[in-house]
């Protein structure tokens, strides 16, 4: 018992003196042109949303959230940023009222939770 509870000891004080692991830098450059790019594949994000939703609204846009973070994660690998970082673009493009790949504003409504009866 004395064991187990210096060996938790231990653990905490390597946690407590280890630096905490580097965080990638924010997205630098032109934040507009990074918003461009996150959101350029929306229209069609929607529309297999849609698609996969036909009949349920709050699932249409869980799906193309999902569909979101994803086009996130993969930019954000590639640029060598975080996720939270990119969808932090998006979330000021959205309040700044940046346009959409058509040039007008994005989708900003929230459909409220309608759980669908389980399959």
């Amino acid at each position: 018992m004395r064991a187990a509870f210096a060996l938790v000891v231990v653990v905490i004080a390597i946690a407590a003196l280890a630096p905490a692991p580097a965080r990638p830098a924010p997205p630098s450059g032109d934040r507009r042109a990074l918003f461009d790019e996150l959101v350029r594949e929306e229209p069609s994000a929607r529309r297999k949303a849609i698609e996969d939703w036909p009949h349920h609204r709050w699932s249409q846009q869980d799906a193309f959230g999902a569909l979101e973070r994803d086009r996130a994660a993969r930019l954000a690998r590639e640029k060598g940023s975080t996720t939270q970082d990119l969808l932090l673009v998006i979330d000021e493009g959205l309040r700044a009222g940046w346009p959409g790949p058509d040039g007008r504003p994005l989708d900003v409504t929230t459909v409220p939770l309608k759980p669908r009866p389980m399959d």
